[in-house]
């Protein structure tokens, strides 16, 4: 019989990082399911102090929201990664809020703001190899 001692116990660290890893992986394969994952790993990102991954799970929690038809609350959590994205000095992590911003602000139907942030995410001058590597984009590129 085995004791909890005998269990190999994952760090909160390790925990994160996977937590984080399935969260892409769903957000590529199946944006609605992705939300539960990444609102696990915002929790202990946050306690943890760990601000790239507090960002990364805000953004994947809030393009599933914006995927799951929930504007509102996407811009809301992508605002939040947009700002620790900026704090880190991460252009990559920002192109990627502007844009989901963006479609968020389409999808109510407020096309001045969404051209407003689109504006701001083209400005940055590696926005071509951004969007090459944005796989989550891919699902409201084609639906």
């Amino acid at each position: 019989m085995s004791t909890l001692t005998d269990v190999y116990q994952p760090t909160v660290r390790e925990n994160l990082q996977q937590l984080l890893a399935d969260a892409w992986v769903k957000l590529e394969q199946q944006p609605l399911e992705a939300a539960v994952l990444a609102r696990r790993a915002e929790h202990l990102a946050r306690r943890s102090g760990n601000n790239r991954a507090w960002a990364q799970s805000l953004f994947i929690w809030g393009v599933s929201s914006l995927y799951e038809g929930d504007s509102h609350a996407a811009i809301g959590l992508l605002s939040r990664a947009l700002a620790v994205y900026r704090f880190l000095d991460d252009e990559q992590g920002q192109w990627s809020c502007l844009k989901a911003i963006a479609l968020a602000w389409g999808s109510l139907g407020d096309a001045v703001q969404a051209l407003e942030t689109h504006s701001q995410a083209n400005a940055f001058k590696r926005q071509t190899e951004f969007a090459s590597k944005a796989r989550w984009l891919r699902w409201f590129v084609a639906n």
